[in-house]
């Protein structure tokens, strides 16, 4: 039975985390918004009607009052019940309340519902809707000249809650009687809100339109370029680093991008010393132990002469040495760069140092006529380092120098004494090296043009070597190079 493929389950995009964390947060805005309009619209509206509901019982008030004065301030006073109920009425029908006018003991008197509509009085100046219901004390308690109001239903006399706005009527300094005015919430704020509601809601509807747009366009923007860099970076993965990375802007996502481009650069020049190096060192191993094997085999099986053997043996034994370099050299470097390297510092004499390096090329500096200047004005110099160690950086720097110097050319030294330091100068003529090769010089498993080197061998390791030699004491190594004129390599080393 064939086993069923267990299946992943496809992860959220960034573009869908961005876009729905934008969106989530425009929604939660806008809710947000619309509590807090909600709210100021429902304290706008009770103040506006507190103040219309204040305004209307004050113009009552005052006409009340100035009826007061007259004397005829009896409830079977018709002429005087009729001016008031007219007021009342009128006033209730324009701001759409409920207005009435109470004793000192809070039984109402008169009120809107005693007129009809022919501005007759009904039901025998009773009002079958306030009859029998007393304004309670605490509201009487807390009405003054000032006006007051609350939020109340009046002990149940209204079915929803209410603001209650009242005043008194004041006669030679006296109060005489209240004027309130009640109008309720639901009937009022409800329809005022619900209609601002819709606006808001129409707006809303476009903002969120439009932010949903925006937010599109905003989490893809952002994304596109992270997708590019997933995708590109796969391809990094698979040894392909030509491709780059294309941005635009300023900001943490171009500045990564960079880095990307700038890693790929590295690993391709990195790829392309490792694929040198693979081949320069397989030809570097390959061709002295094939003849080291050629040349022991014949001397073995008898095709070269017992008289001539020594000679090829001694072909070998410098094959040999050749190998035996290149991987100590290796090994070095690596303990380098491990930090397993360990530094046995000594009394080192710098001449005695430079000048044993330079012999070991004496047979080569004579073959291809190379003058040697400036031994002779060297000032006599000790410092504490590792000799062995320092003694390959001036072996790998005169191995460099002999292999590049015209035939007939000169090698230069020259070495400067200072307080703290000792700078050691190795200059060459012939070809220099050019602009573009200075900067990759001390590149590992780096060699300058073939088309100048064909005859040199190596694999580009020592100026390596020797540039981290010198760094490991603490020192730099520089290179400078005028084409077809002088290379000059110098380092200095602290003194202690």
């Amino acid at each position: 039975m064939k086993k069923e493929k267990k299946r992943v389950p496809r992860r959220n995009t960034l573009f869908f985390k961005y876009f729905a964390n934008t969106m989530a947060i425009i929604v939660v805005t806008i809710v947000a918004i619309a509590v807090v309009f909600l709210i100021f619209l429902a304290n706008y509206w009770t103040g506006t009607s507190v103040d219309n509901l204040q305004r209307n019982v004050l113009s009552v008030s005052n006409t009340a009052g100035d009826l007061f004065k007259s004397g005829k301030a009896e409830r079977e006073n018709a002429e005087s019940n009729l001016i008031l109920c007219n007021s009342l009425t009128m006033v209730s029908n324009a701001i759409d309340a409920d207005v009435f006018m109470t004793n000192l003991n809070g039984d109402i008197i008169l009120c809107k519902d005693l007129l009809n509509s022919n501005m007759e009085v009904v039901n025998q100046g009773e009002c079958v809707i306030h009859e029998g219901f007393t304004m309670p004390q605490r509201i009487l308690l807390s009405t003054g000249v000032d006006g007051y109001y609350t939020m109340d239903t009046l002990d149940g006399l209204y079915d929803d809650l209410s603001i209650v706005v009242g005043t008194g009527i004041y006669y030679n300094n006296s109060c005489i009687g209240y004027i309130y005015a009640v109008t309720s919430v639901s009937s009022g704020l409800g329809p005022y809100i619900s209609g601002m509601t819709r606006m808001f809601f129409g707006a809303s509807v476009i903002s969120i339109v439009v932010a949903l747009i925006m937010a599109y366009i905003f989490s893809y923007g952002l994304t596109k370029p992270l997708q590019d860099m997933a995708r590109i970076t796969h391809q990094y993965a698979r040894g392909d680093f030509s491709q780059r990375i294309k941005f635009r802007g300023n900001n943490e996502i171009t500045d990564l991008a960079k880095a990307l481009n700038e890693m790929a650069e590295s690993l391709a020049v990195l790829e392309d010393s490792r694929k040198s190096f693979v081949a320069n060192v397989s030809h570097e191993l390959k061709t002295p132990m094939t003849s080291i094997g050629g040349f022991i085999d014949g001397i073995l099986d008898g095709t070269i002469k017992e008289e001539e053997s020594k000679f090829y043996l001694k072909i070998v034994s410098k094959e040999v040495k050749r190998l035996s370099t290149l991987v100590v050299t290796m090994l070095t470097l690596s303990k380098i760069e491990a930090g397993e390297a360990e530094l046995k510092h000594s009394d080192t004499d710098m001449n005695n140092l430079l000048f044993n390096a330079l012999l070991s090329f004496e047979k080569s500096i004579d073959e291809s006529k190379i003058q040697i200047q400036g031994f002779e004005d060297l000032p006599a110099v000790k410092i504490k380092a590792d000799e062995k160690m320092l003694y390959q950086v001036a072996y790998n720097l005169f191995d460099n120098a002999v292999k590049f110097t015209n035939e007939g050319g000169k090698i230069i030294v020259k070495m400067e004494d200072e307080p703290t330091k000792v700078t050691v100068y190795i200059s060459n003529t012939g070809r220099g090296i050019s602009k573009e090769e200075l900067t990759r010089v001390f590149e590992r498993f780096y060699k300058v043009d073939k088309s100048r080197s064909e005859h040199v061998m190596g694999v580009g390791l020592g100026l390596n070597l020797a540039k981290n030699i010198v760094e490991l004491h603490g020192g730099e190594i520089h290179v400078t190079s005028v084409e077809n004129e002088l290379t000059t390599f110098s380092f200095w080393i602290p003194k202690k």
